[in-house]
């Protein structure tokens, strides 16, 4: 792997993508940006898209107090 990823991997220093916020990727999105990464999530759908952006969880797995403050701190976004 190159050097300059591998650092900016172990500095948290990058933005992951994560396609699709259904029942794997919403919680995927949420780990992500809990260890500190930058996170961007992509839905087709306006609603989730929506829902996600205001803090709130369309799936059983990932409650809003888990993800809100994710989305108030800018960790998490969706678009």
């Amino acid at each position: 792997m190159n050097g300059d990823l591998r650092d900016r991997i172990e500095k948290r220093d990058l933005t992951m993508g994560v396609i699709g916020l259904g029942y794997v990727g919403l919680p995927l999105a949420v780990e992500m940006a809990k260890a500190g990464y930058s996170t961007l999530g992509f839905d087709v759908a306006a609603d989730v898209v929506d829902g996600v952006n205001a803090g709130r969880s369309h799936i059983g797995d990932v409650s809003g107090e888990e993800l809100a403050p994710l989305v108030r701190g800018g960790g998490l976004r969706a678009t």
